[in-house]
């Protein structure tokens, strides 16, 4: 049996039985840990022939798992238009027309990442422009959230959507005065019928685009990801694991619609260290920059506006208690107020069900109840989330860029959003993400976004100071909290004997710098199974 030594190391292990250490010893095969201590515990332990990396002083810490994330869509950016410095509708259609200039005729251009928050006037943009910028192709551009879609006249006629197309019960078609679409619409209800027409995305591209994401992931110290999508990249990733090439853990969170087809093939994760299908992921609401986040008082400045709620109360209810039933974990993303109360309803349904079963203690000790974001929560609330054990999957990144619209839609409530101090003093498990391509993965960022309270690139004054995290709580959720998140807690998250060795070395100490070098700190190597898949030692 191989034995790789990592010696003489500043190594916080996040465990809290040895909470520093100076060296650990992986065995090669496996990638699990064998012991963990001094240089000197650890040398006689690895044996003889054992591979010995030497650290040199530097900080080593549990490698960082992205609790939310959807990987394959981060990847497409690269080959979509890219909106998001537009700051007007206009030139937003610019960059379709460039586009279509490159784009054979009759295909779709698609893209987006458009935020009208950003835009002077604030308006909702219109199908007219993207008809002069290209009549000749079919166009849908998604907002930055990805809660809105922005098409043309060609997309619409593609769809079948007309001033008679009926209002979806849980989205919105904007219309004019006479009842004609803008080419706007809100949500999956509506969104959808513009996605079931869209041409699928070549595999073959979205393979080698999905290989270039996974090595920025190495390069940014994640060597665990949740990755929130559907059936194209799980099959992708199958491929890539079958072939030794994955290269980055992976659990998949899929949508709610495939749950039914997961009721009848079963669940199977063999191999399961790098793939596993975990959970379905439920949307119980919008966003706040799109205002249909499912609020409990209107938005501010917009009497009548309580958002869309995505999923009938009792669905989301019947969907929860059947993903319980079969050990799935369930992710229900929830930005507003009212949607985290729906949420928790359901959650305590279903946990209500499942101890009135015959079989009360069937659930698996994995299965984990999350609300994704958590933006806006009652106070009354957030005690059921620490009474229930819910999760806060928490992308920190969101509350240093939404703040200004924050303020602005939700007027005074803003004081009490992105509350995740108060989550964690409370004793609610939290799990850091990014939310990509919504926001940036780079975790060391988003470390920073968790614990000053503001964006490293603008250096803005901290925002809601009172909410940030001490780093010690910021790097806890990045690493055994979004390993609780995933059921994973026995085998990720912490280096300790008998888990995997996934492992970052950074270029500094992220727990004695002072928290604005967060942002300076770099990847040195990131560590998968013991062996490095970035950088050198």
């Amino acid at each position: 049996m191989g034995t790789i030594l990592y010696l003489n190391g500043n190594i916080y292990t996040m465990d809290t039985g040895m909470p520093r250490a100076q060296a650990l010893a992986i065995e090669s095969t496996g990638g699990r840990i064998l012991a963990v201590g001094s240089n000197d515990e650890v040398r006689r332990l690895g044996g003889q022939y054992a591979e010995i990396v030497d650290l040199r002083g530097r900080t080593m810490v549990p490698g960082f798992i992205d609790a939310h994330i959807h990987l394959l869509e981060t990847a497409y950016r690269a080959q979509r238009v890219d909106a998001s410095f537009c700051v007007s509708e206009e030139e937003a259609a610019e960059q379709v027309r460039k586009r279509a200039l490159q784009t054979p005729e009759g295909e779709w251009i698609q893209g987006g990442r458009w935020d009208r928050n950003l835009w002077s006037n604030g308006n909702f943009p219109t199908r007219a422009s993207l008809d002069a910028a290209a009549p000749g192709h079919p166009v849908a551009l998604s907002s930055k959230d990805g809660h809105l879609l922005w098409v043309n006249s060609l997309a619409l006629q593609r769809a079948g959507i007309t001033a008679e197309t009926p209002e979806p019960s849980t989205g919105a078609i904007l219309r004019d005065g006479n009842g004609e679409p803008t080419g706007v619409l809100q949500e999956e209800g509506a969104t959808t019928l513009i996605y079931d027409v869209i041409t699928p995305p070549d595999p073959t591209t979205s393979r080698l685009l999905l290989e270039r994401a996974l090595s920025e992931l190495q390069r940014s110290g994640i060597t665990t990801i949740h990755d929130i999508e559907g059936e194209l990249p799980l099959n992708i990733f199958q491929q890539l694991r079958d072939e030794g090439r994955l290269g980055v853990r992976v659990q998949m969170i899929l949508p709610r619609q495939l749950l039914p087809q997961l009721r009848e093939r079963g669940i199977t994760n063999a191999q399961n260290d790098l793939l596993r299908i975990n959970g379905i992921k439920i949307f119980a609401d919008g966003t706040l920059g799109s205002q249909t986040a499912a609020m409990l008082e209107s938005f501010t400045g917009s009497p009548g506006n309580y958002g869309i709620l995505s999923v009938p109360e009792p669905e989301m209810k019947e969907t929860v208690r059947s993903a319980a039933e079969l050990g799935l974990t369930i992710a229900i993303h929830a930005i507003g107020d009212r949607a985290a109360r729906v949420a928790l309803n359901s959650i305590e349904y279903a946990q209500n069900m499942l101890a009135q079963s015959a079989q009360p203690d069937k659930a698996p000790a994995h299965l984990r109840y999350r609300i994704e974001h958590v933006q806006l929560i009652a106070p009354e609330d957030l005690e059921r989330m620490r009474r229930l054990g819910v999760v806060a999957s928490i992308q920190p990144f969101h509350a240093v860029a939404d703040r200004d619209i924050a303020e602005r839609f939700w007027g005074k409530r803003h004081r009490r959003a992105y509350a995740y101090r108060t989550m964690r003093q409370m004793g609610i498990p939290i799990a850091l993400g990014s939310d990509a391509p919504v926001e940036i993965f780079d975790p060391l960022s988003i470390l920073y976004a968790a614990t000053v309270r503001s964006d490293p690139a603008t250096q803005r004054p901290s925002w809601l100071p009172d909410q940030a995290l001490p780093v010690s709580d910021a790097l806890w959720g990045y690493t055994l909290g979004a390993a609780y998140a995933g059921g994973e807690e026995d085998h990720k998250g912490s280096l300790s004997v008998g888990k995997l060795g996934d492992a970052v070395v950074l270029r500094n100490d992220l727990l004695t710098q002072p928290q604005q070098g967060i942002k300076d700190n770099g990847v040195q190597a990131t560590i998968l199974g013991g062996k490095i898949v970035y950088g050198t030692l």
